[in-house]
């Protein structure tokens, strides 16, 4: 179980780290760097308390013209907002669910509604990148229960069983 996980972790990462990210605005925000404040100096040496230094500091501050910002220029936050952000997430979903539902389909297709596949026939004409995608895919089925996946250890050739076969389950009983 938690080999299948570390699997899907390490391909997940690997789809999305090959996926180009969305195009960003050329300017970003420019942040606010202020002014900094001059302090007078005494040359001479004496003692100073703290309600002194917090009276001087506060003089400063009272007498420092801070610049204005342009309100013409516009504010952008940094981070989009989370309501920006959440009608994309909705459309990936979908879209990932669309495609796990076409691979399904694909799949009882070809198994005439409940049988075994093996992964290299059902990927035999994808690129890398659709196999990757595929076997990403496949994970959600297991996940869902509509498929059981298995590896031959010897050939280590990916099973694929759709419908309620209970094919290789046995085996992971007796152990």
């Amino acid at each position: 179980m938690d080999s299948s996980a570390l699997i899907y972790l390490m391909k997940s990462k690997l789809l999305l780290s090959l996926q180009e990210p969305p195009a960003l605005p050329a300017k970003g925000p420019q942040d606010f760097v202020p002014p900094p404040l001059f302090l007078p100096l005494r040359h001479e040496l004496t003692s100073t308390t703290i309600q002194h230094l917090l009276e001087v500091l506060d003089d400063v501050l009272k007498g420092e013209k801070l610049l204005r910002l342009d309100h013409t220029m516009e504010q952008h936050p940094i981070l989009p907002a989370v309501t920006d952000l959440m009608p994309q997430f909705d459309k990936f979903i979908a879209e990932l669910e669309l495609q796990i539902d076409k691979l399904y389909a694909i799949l009882c297709e070809k198994v005439k509604g409940a049988g075994i596949i093996d992964f290299s026939t059902l990927s035999k004409d994808a690129t890398r990148i659709e196999a990757l995608r595929m076997f990403i895919y496949l994970l959600f089925l297991a996940q869902d229960g509509k498929v059981s996946l298995w590896q031959n250890e010897e050939t280590e050739e990916l099973y694929i069983a759709v419908g309620k076969l209970n094919i290789g389950k046995a085996e992971g009983t007796d152990s």
